[in-house]
């Protein structure tokens, strides 16, 4: 503003506002008035820096940000390069302006990460490594700083047809579209079986760098090592610096995290942070097919999956959204999402026509799996285990015969009782006649009495209670011993 220069660039990008400057250079607000205003990113190369070796590596990395760019060509989650040129003796890059708060800032703002928002982070950034590694570029600094989460506002370019994002298909049907974006690609470089065993420059943050690419010979997988350091110093919310011990020379992230989380990701995180090339995933895509595969949900359980595994597979998603509005506090969502799916398990259209057997045939990692959502997001007062502890400590037993039926029944009205699913009569009064909720009276709120939710024995599911409950046991003894 106030050294004269004219703030329209090839009488077409004109700057508008200052959004952010570094030790190469600044970046600038602007429209494109060459598209009706539309609003754009105006990057000025302008190093601190007058060493002539220096500066000859900063402008070819300028330079391989544009040329990267252009490469890549269109995709809805990579920023689209509008222009670059040479003006007045100064470098710029014009390209898409991506208006969000990367994961960095939204980490500091919003607390550690929930498990469910890692598989939506691996989700949608693992598709666009593998549409950047499949058109030889390497990113080399990927890190939470990088990742954008894009404000809503109206609807996404689209991708061009041309050029297929990946060749892996999620199996998680009507998912939303992807509203990460993968930002600076500075330090990107192309990739080719002859730089594989090339040393060159090296480049990347410190914290999050891989170890051969710590010795200037970056490979697709380099990025994937990023991507899994990310994703650690996300769920932790600790330096990856803290989150190595050099003495016994492994990661010891998993001793630093505020909520257990599953073996499932857990395993896959440890196979992205594998320091050996040989021990880590090949590709992104390989990363995406085991954090949907039946065989990895645990490699701890020994019971195995159901039969119906495409099935299964559209299940297993629906158990990171529970996570969600679990997190959100949204316990009537979280109710009906719960009996929703045990019954896309079971095939079934009501709670009333599950049997004992549709309960035994649902593999235990889906048991454990939303015991632990409902236990961890409600400090342990709802959860299929608080209702456990509940039953046998009013006496009821694990395992009823057809026999001992009116035994069972007189211990679920007093659980019922107890978890506020019944109420008196008559003004709340400890002797009046005891009459069942209607599902919409029940209490949607954490401050309902202890055990309350879930509901799927409400009622209708009255004569699951120590079927489920056995089940849970079962499957829990089952993993302690493995």
């Amino acid at each position: 503003m106030n050294c004269g220069k004219n703030l329209q660039l090839k009488g077409l990008y004109e700057a508008i506002a200052l959004i952010g400057q570094g030790g190469m250079g600044r970046t600038f607000r602007a429209k494109d008035l060459g598209r009706l205003g539309q609003p754009c990113a105006i990057k000025q190369f302008l190093p601190q820096f007058r060493e002539p070796e220096l500066m000859k590596k900063a402008i070819a990395l300028f330079e391989s940000e544009a040329t990267q760019l252009k490469a890549l060509g269109s995709h809805p989650q990579i920023p689209e390069l509008i222009a670059y040129f040479e003006e007045e003796g100064c470098l710029y890059l014009v390209q898409e302006l991506i208006e969000g708060e990367n994961l960095y800032n939204e980490l500091q703002s919003q607390g550690i990460f929930s498990e469910a928002k890692i598989y939506h982070l691996l989700e949608d950034i693992l598709p666009v490594l593998q549409f950047i590694h499949d058109r030889q570029v390497i990113h080399r600094d990927i890190k939470p700083d990088n990742i954008v989460r894009k404000k809503e506002k109206g609807k996404r370019k689209k991708s061009n047809s041309q050029l297929p994002i990946t060749n892996y298909q999620s199996p998680i049907p009507n998912s939303p579209q992807s509203n990460l974006v993968l930002v600076d690609f500075g330090a990107a470089k192309a990739f080719t079986t002859d730089t594989a065993n090339r040393t060159g420059t090296l480049i990347g943050s410190a914290e999050y760098i891989a170890p051969e690419q710590a010795r200037g010979k970056a490979l697709p997988q380099s990025d994937l090592y990023s991507l899994g350091v990310t994703c650690i110093h996300l769920l932790t919310g600790i330096s990856p610096f803290d989150l190595y011990d050099d003495v016994s020379d492994r990661w010891i992230w998993r001793d630093n995290l505020q909520t257990s989380i599953s073996s499932h990701l857990a395993n896959i995180l440890d196979r992205l942070l594998a320091r050996a090339i040989s021990n880590r995933y090949s590709s992104a895509n390989k990363v995406l097919q085991d954090l949907h595969s039946l065989v990895n949900l645990s490699s701890a359980s020994a019971v195995a999956p159901p039969s119906n595994i495409q099935n299964y597979a559209q299940v297993y998603p629906q158990i990171r959204q529970l996570q969600e509005l679990l997190s959100l506090g949204q316990w009537q969502e979280s109710d009906r999402l719960t009996n929703k799916i045990i019954l896309e398990l079971t095939n079934k259209s009501k709670i009333a026509e599950l049997k004992a057997d549709d309960i035994n045939n649902i593999a235990c990692d889906i048991w454990i799996a939303i015991d632990q959502a409902w236990m961890e997001f409600s400090n342990n007062r709802f959860g299929w285990s608080t209702q456990k502890q509940i039953w046998k400590s009013l006496g009821g037993k694990m395992i009823y015969e057809e026999d001992t039926y009116w035994e069972f029944a007189n211990i679920y009205e007093k659980f019922s009782d107890r978890i506020g699913w019944r109420k008196p009569r008559w003004f709340n009064l400890e002797f009046s006649p005891k009459i069942w909720r209607k599902y919409e009276n029940l209490t949607f709120e954490i401050a309902a009495p202890r055990g309350h939710l879930p509901s799927l024995f409400f009622w209708e599911g009255f004569n699951l209670v120590d079927t489920v409950f056995y089940r849970l046991e079962i499957c829990r003894q089952t993993r302690e011993n493995s």
